[in-house]
C-alpha cells in the first residue's frame, strides 16, 4: 500500500514538442515571404500615387502654358545608386518640379523624372507634338534590376517618348495597345 502514494506527472514528450516546432517552421516559411512581398507592394504604391499626381500637374501646366516641363531624375539625379530600401529626403524633388507645381507627399523610395518632346533625356520620341512620359525608378528589393513605373501622355497622333534611364523604357503594351494616361509597371523591369 505504500507504493500508491507516488503518482507520475504527465507532460509533453520530445516527439510532441518536435512536431509543434516543425509545424511552426512550416507556417513561418510561408508567412515571412508573403509578408515581405506585401511590404514591397505597399512601398511601390508610393510610385503609383506620385506618378498619377505628377501627370495631373503636367496636364494642368500644359493647359496654362501650352508646354510640358522636362525634369531630370530626382532626388539622386543619377540612377544606379544603392538600393532604395530607405526613404530619402524629397527636398530636391520639390525644387526640381517646382515649375510644374508638383510635390510628393513625404519622403520617397523612388526617383522621378519627366521626359518631354525635344528634351535631352528622351531616348526616342515618336511625338510630332507635345507629349510627356513621367517615370519612377526604384530598387526596393536590393537586387541588380531597377523597378520602373511609367505614365505616358501621347501626342494627338499617338506618339510617345521613351525614357533614357534604366534602359530605354517604353509604355507597356496591354491587350494589343500601349497603356497611355495611366500609371503602369514596365514588365521588362524588376517586379519591385
Amino acid at each position: 500500500m505504500a507504493a500508491m502514494g507516488k503518482q507520475r506527472t504527465r507532460g509533453f514528450t520530445l516527439v510532441e514538442l518536435m512536431i509543434v516546432v516543425a509545424i511552426i517552421g512550416v507556417l513561418a516559411s510561408v508567412a515571412i515571404p508573403s509578408f515581405l512581398n506585401y511590404q514591397l507592394t505597399s512601398k511601390r504604391a508610393e510610385a503609383f500615387a506620385n506618378l498619377a499626381s505628377l501627370a495631373k500637374a503636367q496636364k494642368a501646366f500644359y493647359a496654362e502654358f501650352n508646354t510640358y516641363v522636362s525634369v531630370p531624375s530626382e532626388p539622386s539625379g543619377v540612377l544606379g545608386l544603392p538600393p532604395t530600401t530607405i526613404k530619402r529626403d524629397k527636398a530636391s524633388i520639390d525644387v526640381a518640379f517646382q515649375a510644374v507645381g508638383w510635390q510628393p507627399e513625404g519622403d520617397v523610395f523612388f526617383d522621378y523624372d519627366t521626359v518631354t518632346w525635344g528634351s535631352p533625356q528622351a531616348a526616342t520620341c515618336t511625338c510630332v507634338g507635345p507629349c510627356f512620359t513621367a517615370a519612377a525608378y526604384g530598387n526596393l528589393d536590393g537586387d541588380a534590376t531597377m523597378s520602373v513605373l511609367l505614365v505616358a501622355h501621347p501626342d494627338a497622333a499617338g506618339g510617345f517618348c521613351e525614357t533614357s534611364l534604366a534602359g530605354n523604357q517604353t509604355p507597356p503594351i496591354n491587350a494589343g495597345g500601349r497603356v497611355f494616361d495611366q500609371v503602369a509597371r514596365v514588365p521588362a523591369a524588376d517586379d519591385f
